[in-house]
């Protein structure tokens, strides 16, 4: 896999368009698309039911392809890779976090954040052990052995957030993580998501419907009908953890 500069945002895209087509019409989701996230930045993505948000977080996490321009991750030109290098991208320098967890329910806290690591061959003593320290970095320590159903839903996030972070990622892609909490918990996971950015220097990129989320990140871009209607810089206090 190319080997990215250091200087290259950790996310870009240019021109991108994407169009779904159903028999000869075309249904534009994405109509010319102009981001840039700088490494170490905690972003936001906003903008109502059809604006394109769950398309482009598709594009930028390689899930999908552009119609037409140019999605780079971490300097890596994503137009130029085949499946199976996409593949190993999305192992080795993304993170997603989803709504819905996505715990295996048979598995314990530390054998679910140890999963992408088995298909990097990663002996288990070693990868036991790095799934331990960031079930201990999200708060998690007493509760390696527990499973999904012990744990509360605020718990079963933050073990999908150590999930996302032991591959140490250039970046996290979390699609409404907390659309299934309440506003309590749904503020205690934000937080794990702040000391993520600024305690291991992750970048994060959030999809919300909410605006207080959105208010507790450093940057917002609101898309609408295929394109970026504005991005606003959030002005907030250097201390933004919970209380």
């Amino acid at each position: 896999m190319p080997v990215a500069t250091r200087s290259a945002p950790a996310v870009q895209t240019v021109d991108v368009t994407k169009v779904y087509r159903v028999g000869h019409t075309g249904y534009p989701a994405l109509r010319g698309i102009n981001i840039k996230i700088e490494r170490g930045e905690f972003v936001a993505i906003m903008g109502p039911s059809g604006s394109g948000k769950s398309t482009l977080l598709n594009l930028v996490g390689a899930l999908d392809r552009p119609t037409s321009g140019r999605v780079i991750i971490d300097g890596v030109d994503l137009k130029k890779m085949d499946e199976d290098k996409l593949s190993l991208l999305r192992n080795r320098k993304l993170g997603f976090v989803y709504q819905s967890f996505n715990l295996i329910q048979r598995l314990t806290s530390v054998e679910n954040v140890e999963m992408p690591l088995i298909s990097r061959g990663i002996p288990e003593r070693i990868r036991k052990a790095r799934s331990l320290k960031m079930l201990s970095a999200v708060g998690l320590h007493g509760k390696s052995n527990k499973r999904p159903a012990e744990l509360s839903g605020g718990e079963q996030q933050r073990v999908a957030i150590a999930r996302a972070l032991v591959t140490e990622p250039a970046l996290i892609i979390a699609d409404e993580p907390t659309g299934n909490l309440d506003s309590k918990t749904t503020s205690e996971v934000v937080d794990q998501f702040t000391q993520v950015n600024k305690g291991f220097g992750t970048t994060i990129l959030i999809v919300t419907h909410n605006s207080e989320i959105a208010t507790r990140t450093q940057r917002v871009i609101s898309l609408k009908d295929g394109l970026v209607e504005k991005e606003e810089y959030i002005k907030r206090l250097d201390s933004y953890s919970t209380p």
